[in-house]
Formats: C-alpha cells, structure tokens, sequence
C-alpha cells in the first residue's frame, strides 16, 4: 500500500517566481525506504516539507498538484535545537512530549517512549535535561521523539549531519528495521555511502524535479558520478580512469579486480 503519494506536484515558496519542486510525482510504499539525493538547492528539503504538511501550511506559498498521504507522518530536521519542545526537563519528557499531545493514555505513552529511547540508546540519557546534551545526543532525541508517535510515514532530513560515526551506524540499522516493520521511510541525506545497504530506490533531484529514479546502483551511475552524487568507490574508480561500469562498494570493487 502506498504511504505517500505525490502526483505532478509544483510548489513556489512565497514571493518567488519559480518553483523549489516541479512537476513532481513520487510513490512511497509502506516498509519502504526511498532516498532523495541531489545538489544543494535541488528540492530534496522542500519535498520532505511537502511530504510531512508543513508545506504550505506552515511555509506559506503555493501548492499546486495532488499530494495523498494515508499514514500520520513525522519529519526529523537537520536541526535538533529547533524540535525541542521548550515545555520538557527531561529527555524522557521530552520525547513523551508528543504523544502525550496525540491524547494516548499514560501507559501507551510510557510503552512508547521507552521503546524509543531503547530504539535510540537512549536510555541513560532518560533523566538528563536535553539543554544540556551534545548536538549529536539531541538528535537521536528527536528523533526518538519522532518514533515515539508511532508515524506510518517517517522523513527524514540529513538524519546524521550531527552524529558520529557509531551514531549514524545506529541510525541506518534503525531506518532498515522500521521498514521492516512496515513504515514508509523518505529520507534526504549526502552520506551516500550508506544508502547501498539502507535505500530499497533513490530518487535523483535536480532543480527541484526527478532527474532518474533506481536502486542503489543508480549512485555508482556515469552520470551521477559525473555529478559528483557517486558512492566514494564509485567516483574513486571514476578518476582512476578504469571502466565501467563503476562499483557501488567496497565489495564490488573487490569483485571486480577478482
């Protein structure tokens, strides 16, 4: 069943004369998991914004186009600090913040949250005051706090941009099982390197329309690579000048020289 759905939708943000999307159609499926890359500027940001409600209704601008969602979603942005609630001392708080909002009676939420905060690592964290943690912490309390609303449709915009590298590890594995579970994942990022073993499609951007549509393959393609949205092994092989066509990963690469 599709969770998203986007048919020939064009959005103009206020007073701007061309359109941050065009003319886009895309389908999200539950316990998928669709990557958006692209340059800065290519509309991967706005289409999330489109994707979660919040645009227009909360941007401004204009909408044209059909966009169908059947699941509640949850959008985690590339900047924690503006998530928080500003009404929690805790991150236990914190992430029951919203469910408890949604009405859900007090076991539910409880249910909920320490899932969550399992989900995330978090647990040790559950009494600290999220003013006081690392930009890396606060965003896996957002996102726990994303979670713990239990979203059919989760996005995500550039997830990692404050973890290291075991937290983005956590991350990833965490994407892969909510899939599993039967959650429709749209996700933006430029760590492409992981999207080999977490996107089931990647949806290339450019200039806020789908310039190609594909598996992970599609990152070790000439012309993403010519682009510079090439896995690193793929764009390393590129500038070595050996031919195509360019391994995804590591592993393909060693097959290749096998």
């Amino acid at each position: 069943m599709k969770s998203l759905t986007l048919d020939r939708a064009s959005f103009w943000y206020p007073a701007t004369a061309s359109p941050a999307l065009r003319d886009l159609s895309l389908e999200v499926a539950q316990g998928e998991v669709v990557a958006l890359v692209g340059a800065l500027g290519a509309g991967a940001s706005t289409l999330l914004l489109v994707a979660a409600d919040l645009a227009p209704r909360v941007t401004g601008g204009r909408l044209t186009g059909a966009v169908t969602r059947r699941d509640r979603s949850g959008i985690v942005l590339p900047t924690p600090w503006t998530q928080l609630s500003g009404m929690a001392f805790t991150v236990w708080d914190e992430v029951a913040f919203g469910p408890a909002n949604l009405g859900w009676p007090p076991h539910e939420i409880a249910r909920q949250v320490d899932r969550a905060l399992e989900q995330l690592e978090l647990v040790s964290l559950a009494s600290r005051d999220p003013a006081t943690l690392s930009g890396g912490e606060l965003q896996r309390v957002i996102i726990a706090a994303i979670l713990a609303m239990d979203p059919g449709l989760v996005l995500f915009d550039e997830p990692a941009a404050e973890l290291d590298a075991e937290g983005a590890r956590t991350l990833w594995r965490l994407i892969r099982l909510l899939a599993r579970e039967g959650k429709a994942v749209l996700l933006a990022t430029s760590a492409l390197d992981a999207l080999a073993d977490v996107a089931d499609r990647i949806v290339w951007l450019e200039d806020g329309a789908v310039r190609a549509v594909g598996t992970p393959d599609l990152l070790a393609d000439v012309a993403l690579c010519d682009a510079g949205l090439g896995t690193s092994v793929a764009t390393v092989w590129r500038a070595g000048g050996l031919p195509q066509p360019y391994p995804l990963t590591v592993a393909h690469a060693l097959q290749r020289w096998r």
